[in-house]
């Protein structure tokens, strides 16, 4: 075999790319173009053919224009935290059931009750398989966990979550009780309420939003059975 085969390869030089894409050019793309042309992005500054800074500007005016949970990273999870999850989502579910034959929590009352409420929809306690839901967060990359149980009657609305914010220990995790002003009125803003807010119906219901980090699981569910007493009606009241 001759050293010529023998020798390594040179690197092969690329000329820079000329990545002129506008406002206009970038306003005609999909969702799905976009996400190509993010990724393409990326090989051609692996590669050296866009500049580091050329390629930061465009990335940045890419991602605007894509939903947050198009372009978010999905990381592993370790075990312990998808049992963490597992064991306050049954939590949640079996407080749940508790309430529900307590208190008169269905859909088809509160929406009776809220008659006249402008934009009133109901807000069942659990998702439709009566488990905690899944907030929404967590695809937006807002927090590993958040899985909550929810009721809403009239411009009411409260909600006992267990949140574990993004990047955070796994012995951060709080039940955090989220509602409207008139049921948490002494709540002072924390790291939580931008996560409160997104549980709002309005853009005025969301400014109304506050959220109190409890100390364990028996005084969340504590009070937040006091909220619900304020606004649904106990089972051995009802007309």
């Amino acid at each position: 075999m001759s050293k010529q085969k023998n020798a390594p390869a040179k690197p092969v030089f690329h000329t820079p790319t000329q990545m002129d894409w506008n406002e206009e050019r970038l306003a005609a793309l999909g969702k799905e173009q976009l996400l190509n042309l993010l990724q393409n992005l990326q090989t051609q500054r692996g590669s050296g053919r866009v500049a580091e800074e050329t390629a930061a500007e465009l990335e940045q005016r890419i991602r605007a224009r894509l939903p947050a949970r198009a372009v978010a990273v999905r990381r592993k999870r370790a075990r312990s935290e998808v049992q963490l999850e597992a064991r306050v989502a049954q939590q949640l579910g079996a407080l749940a059931v508790e309430l529900a034959e307590r208190y008169d929590l269905s859909p088809a009352t509160a929406t009776r009750a809220s008659a006249g409420t402008k934009g009133f929809r109901a807000q069942p306690l659990t998702d439709s398989k009566g488990q905690a839901r899944a907030g929404g967060s967590v695809k937006t990359g807002q927090t590993a966990i958040e899985r909550y149980i929810s009721c809403r009657m009239r411009d009411s609305l409260a909600s006992l979550a267990f949140v574990l914010l993004a990047d955070q220990p796994q012995e951060a995790g709080r039940y955090v009780l989220l509602g409207t002003d008139d049921l948490l009125d002494d709540a002072l803003p924390n790291e939580f309420t931008p996560l409160a807010e997104q549980h709002g119906w309005s853009i005025g219901s969301r400014a109304r939003m506050r959220a109190a980090p409890m100390p364990n699981f028996a005084e969340a569910a504590q009070r937040y059975e006091a909220l619900l007493a304020r606004v649904a009606t106990p089972m051995g009241e009802r007309q």
